[in-house]
């Protein structure tokens, strides 16, 4: 009888085993299954209208941990940084909207709207403006040659801090000095290697908005990822003359 009653329990064992295992391999999903991949978001996307530009600020006043900087009313396309969008909202919508996969196209990005409508919220607050990335005299900019800024390297005397203005709110200053910079922005403020264009020391006592020193290749002159529309802005400030063919 205590012979049978093992048997029972052993058998027992191994169909509950078993099944368990044949489930496993009937539930599991194989490697190529496409709900095994997570789609990532865009890295940036393209809206058109009014914006803040603040590549052509090297003046920012440091004020506790962000800087108000000065910058140009653009109306144009331009480009925001995903990561960057600081309304969490329209951040969230954003990157669940525009994928890899399923990319956003002109003015498709929540975000967008949000500029454009004028409610873009920060700490609770609506901006009307806000600071995003355009070519906008990129041409000039390039002139003054971008140098590496590490504040880590032996005999370094730039800058230590430089301002960060992706996706920063803005707000209109009737009394700024410079009537070509009517917006004041409150860009975060960052103590990284940066990109300088021609000095790594910014005017007038302040410090400069710019980029991480990783955003940029300095032997060819261009970014190291795919920058929307940058292809076309390489061309438009290239020197007018033929290109020399490929050696054979």
């Amino acid at each position: 009888m205590r012979l049978q009653f093992l048997a029972i329990t052993c058998i027992a064992w191994i169909a509950i085993n078993y099944g368990s295992i044949c489930l496993a391999e009937v539930t599991e999903k194989p490697d190529n299954d496409p709900s095994n991949f997570i789609d990532v978001s865009q890295e940036f996307v393209v809206c058109t209208g009014w914006h803040a530009l603040c590549s052509a600020s090297p003046d920012c006043r440091m004020n506790g941990d962000k800087a108000d900087c000065d910058c140009l009313r653009v109306n144009e396309p331009h480009i925001v940084a995903t990561s960057e969008i600081q309304d969490l909202v329209a951040k969230r919508m954003t990157l669940t909207k525009c994928t890899k996969e399923y990319p956003c196209d002109v003015d498709q990005a929540p975000v967008c709207k949000a500029i454009k409508d004028g409610k873009y919220e920060v700490d609770n607050v609506k901006y009307n403006w806000v600071s995003t990335y355009s070519y906008r005299g990129w041409c000039s900019l390039l002139e003054y040659k971008p140098i590496a800024c590490d504040q880590y390297t032996p005999d370094y005397t730039g800058d230590l801090y430089w301002a960060i203005c992706d996706a920063a709110p803005c707000t209109e200053n009737p009394n700024s000095s410079n009537s070509d910079k009517p917006l004041s922005c409150q860009c975060r403020v960052k103590n990284t290697p940066f990109v300088g264009f021609g000095s790594c020391t910014g005017a007038n006592g302040g410090i400069m908005s710019s980029f991480p020193l990783w955003a940029w290749d300095f032997q060819r002159n261009t970014y190291p990822f795919a920058m929307p529309g940058y292809e076309y802005v390489q061309g438009a400030c290239a020197t007018f003359k033929s290109d020399p063919l490929p050696s054979r």
